[in-house]
């Protein structure tokens, strides 16, 4: 039968060690027990009269401390199945006398074979890593000084350094359960320390199981526990064996457990990179921009075989000066459905003229930087910073162009398709010829017939391929600073005249961008210009062509102290209110008037000249 703690030891541990909080660990008050120690150990002493005499104050508390313990004890008993009073893995934690479990009941197990197959458990990816010596040294030598403490007499402890938690992971790797219910549990930066009898039982029954293959629901906090060990080298000492581990709970759990990826994929990219596996570190992020912030190179990476299947909240970020139209916020599942669509023809019409996505969209950046290793994690061994050169993939003009062409062309498609004839601006140069009507083609036969497959209509072009070519070589990158458009095509694989076949007859597809009228009914002209405060009418009149640079903006409202950007978004506002439409749009480095609102503009300009 378990023994419970003892009112006697507590009074005396208050009495002779109060001040350095011994009765508190033994009766696992362990926050106030910690502050007590912290106290003495940042005063140097100084303040230890004071936390003995809280020590002694604590005796009065015994009792009521000795009856919630009795009874948290109970009601744990009661609720765990029929298995002996005591496991093996307890000796240590509370001092109790060890019995010999039963073989008929739920057992923990221990034993010098490994309870897992480590060769069915190693990717072929990882199979050659190989794990440094001074790590293997490092842990040898907690595992003689694991030994050497099972040896000696029980003794108090009241140390928790992460090389405690690492002789607390090399005691219990070889623990195994065959059977155990699942409790919560919901800890930051995960000890063994942290985890009661139950917790344990759980965590060593789901860990055999996942290593056997059987990926039980459980919370996020004993993978991370699991994954510290890994990191650590304490549960086993082969690399290829960690990593390899380490990609299988990933793959298993990063749809349950979102939260996950955050963790353990740079991680991941932290242990190749101390193996110094360079190559292999860029698979989980390194070269990213930067490795530790904005990585559509990684994302772009793992859906590189259909980038339609990128999530739309990572396009969103890259888009280059688009702002959301009144069309757009009120059919934005339909303008997200179409460039799907939009996504998927333009890799595929790619892909058919030969041409690399990932070369035009990224190019490599030598880096020399200090690499931080594990950040958040429980790690007790050592691992220093270290310089490391390697090459960043960073997005190229290219990219940002021909993915923000891509999503203002799905809403100007989205917009003919629900009969609104009105379309935003589109720099279709970025784009393969004729794709507009390309992409209205492909939707339409989606529609009729499923699967059904559109063959390019466009040969391969040097013209377009060059484009490519240019971004391969990161010195050709530095001396091209003026990005080349897509070159017009006229001619398809036979050399005939291309002329798109659509049979399309409810669907206007306008020559000119549609201009409203100063008569529309549908929105209110004189409502926006009456709104206009004197500076915003002052501001719209001076763009010239319709056009103004950033730099002439900023220049213009530098004494009113008002950011360019939010200037400009109050009279976007007042033009979705009256015009139902953004009135001026940002692209590239200039401010420029929407090109179906001219005419309002022009009127503007006349007023304010009148004026004046």
């Amino acid at each position: 039968m378990k023994k419970g703690k003892s009112p006697t030891v507590g009074y005396l541990l208050a009495f002779f060690l109060g001040g350095f909080g011994a009765h508190l660990f033994y009766y696992q008050k362990y926050l106030k027990a910690v502050i007590y120690l912290l106290i003495v150990i940042f005063s140097a002493g100084k303040l230890l009269p004071l936390t003995m005499v809280l020590g002694w104050i604590d005796m009065f508390f015994i009792k009521k401390w000795q009856k919630e313990y009795s009874e948290r004890e109970e009601k744990v008993s009661k609720r765990l199945p029929e298995t002996p009073t005591q496991l093996p893995f307890t000796k240590g934690i509370t001092q109790v006398k060890k019995l010999e479990p039963s073989p008929e009941k739920i057992l923990l197990q221990k034993g010098k074979e490994k309870f897992y197959k480590e060769e069915d458990i190693i990717l072929p990816e990882y199979a050659h890593l190989e794990t440094p010596l001074y790590i293997r040294k490092e842990i040898e030598e907690l595992k003689n000084s694991v030994k050497a403490k099972k040896s000696s007499s029980p003794a108090i402890e009241i140390t928790f350094s992460k090389t405690e938690f690492m002789k607390d992971s090399i005691k219990y790797a070889d623990m195994k359960l065959n059977k155990a219910d699942f409790v919560p549990l919901k800890v930051y930066w995960t000890t063994f320390r942290d985890l009661d009898e139950r917790q344990k039982r759980w965590y060593f029954y789901w860990r055999y199981q996942a290593l056997n293959g059987n990926y039980l629901d459980t919370d996020l906090s004993y993978v991370i526990l699991f994954v510290y060990e890994l990191l650590n080298y304490t549960f086993n000492q082969n690399a290829a064996f960690n990593v390899s581990m380490m990609v299988r709970l990933r793959e298993a759990y990063k749809d349950r457990l979102p939260d996950l990826d955050r963790y353990i994929v740079p991680w991941i990219r932290d242990m190749l990179v101390e193996l110094n596996e360079i190559e292999l570190a860029y698979k989980w992020g390194l070269g990213a921009e930067p490795y530790s912030g904005f990585n559509f190179y990684q994302i772009f990476k793992e859906y590189q075989d259909d980038i339609s299947k990128i999530p739309m909240e990572e396009w969103r970020k890259v888009l280059y000066g688009y702002s959301e139209t009144t069309f757009f916020k009120t059919n934005a599942k339909k303008v997200y459905a179409v460039f799907e669509q939009a996504l998927k023809l333009f890799q595929r019409i790619n892909i058919e003229e030969g041409l690399d996505l990932e070369k035009a969209w990224f190019r490599p950046e030598e880096k020399i930087e200090t690499y931080h290793f594990f950040g958040s994690a429980v790690i007790g061994r050592n691992v220093p910073s270290r310089i490391i050169k390697y090459l960043q993939y960073v997005p190229t003009d290219y990219f940002y162009n021909e993915v923000t062409a891509l999503f203002r062309l799905s809403e100007n498609v989205a917009r003919l398709l629900a009969g609104v004839t009105r379309q935003i601006q589109v720099n279709e140069e970025w784009l393969p010829p004729g794709f507009k009507e390309a992409l209205l083609e492909e939707i339409k036969r989606l529609d009729l017939t499923k699967d059904v497959g559109l063959k390019s209509r466009f040969s391969p072009d040097k013209g377009v391929k060059s484009r490519f070519t240019q971004v391969a070589s990161a010195e050709e990158e530095e001396v091209k600073h003026v990005i080349p458009p897509r070159p017009v095509q006229t001619t398809g694989i036979n050399g005939e005249e291309i002329e798109p076949e659509l049979d399309l007859p409810e669907i206007d597809i306008p020559e000119n961008r549609s201009r409203i009228r100063l008569s529309d009914e549908e929105v209110d002209v004189e409502g926006f210009i009456s709104s206009l405060t004197e500076e915003e009418s002052k501001f719209i009149s001076t763009f010239s062509n319709g056009k103004k640079s950033i730099n002439e903006a900023e220049e213009q409202l530098r004494d009113q102290g008002v950011p360019v950007t939010i200037f400009v978004e109050q009279i976007n506002a007042k033009a979705e209110e009256y015009l139902e439409d953004v009135f001026i749009e940002l692209i590239g480095e200039e401010y420029v008037i929407n090109e179906e609102l001219v005419t309002v503009w022009e009127e503007v300009e006349r007023r304010n000249r009148h004026e004046n």
